[in-house]
């Protein structure tokens, strides 16, 4: 093996271990992360809104004896302060600013939303809200989502600056005389042990939030 081909393999490995640790960080980042309130301010605001709509409705139906056939028709039911806005039309609006759908059967009502989206269907934060299903677990954040939201892209840069530590701790450990002989099982520890480390200190960072807090 010449000098060329010790470095390649080198290189190689280390690179195979900053993967490692960068992909189980942004995995356990992920899961910590994608239920927070903080990701999914919109989903919040939507959620406290349909609760208040729900009051609305239920307050309309009992002054006057029955279900509204539509949400503007709600506006005047009560005279407390509401948290969600109303367009000009007198439609609620969720936390993206759209209209809420409204259905009902005269004894059942329905009060929707379509997530950020607007579209029906959707998963993680375009999935749609409702008063039947506030808190569906298709809400949280879907991987993709989590890689591309501003809020978690500091969280998702320490998990990468994590696989470059690794990188760079690996290409410290790996020698060229641990490429041969009973060397490689010193060096499988040596790496094992550097990817677990790294890993712990990822995973703590992402879960106290860090750099976001």
């Amino acid at each position: 093996m010449n000098k060329y081909q010790r470095i390649g393999i080198r290189v190689a490995i280390s690179a195979s271990v900053g993967i490692i640790v960068a992909a189980l960080a942004i995995v356990v980042a992920w899961r910590n992360i994608r239920a927070m309130r903080e990701v999914r301010l919109e989903q919040w605001a939507t959620r406290q809104a349909i609760r208040e709509i729900e009051e609305l409705v239920q307050t309309y139906r009992w002054s006057q004896k029955t279900l509204p056939q539509s949400l503007e028709e709600v506006r005047g039911a009560s005279s407390l302060g509401v948290s969600f806005q109303w367009d000009e039309k007198g439609r609620p609006l969720d936390g993206w600013g759209r209209p809420f759908f409204y259905s009902t059967d005269g004894t059942k009502f329905v009060i929707a939303s379509l997530g950020r989206d607007g579209k029906p269907g959707g998963a993680g934060l375009d999935y749609d809200l409702s008063n039947t299903n506030e808190w569906p677990d298709e809400g949280r954040l879907t991987f993709r989502q989590f890689l591309t939201h501003p809020i978690t892209r500091p969280s998702v840069s320490v998990c990468f600056a994590c696989g470059l530590l690794a990188f760079l701790l690996s290409v410290k450990t790996v020698h060229p005389s641990a490429l041969r002989g009973w060397a490689i099982l010193s060096l499988i520890v040596k790496l094992t042990f550097t990817i677990l480390g790294a890993f712990f200190v990822a995973s703590i960072m992402s879960v106290l939030e860090i750099p976001t807090h």
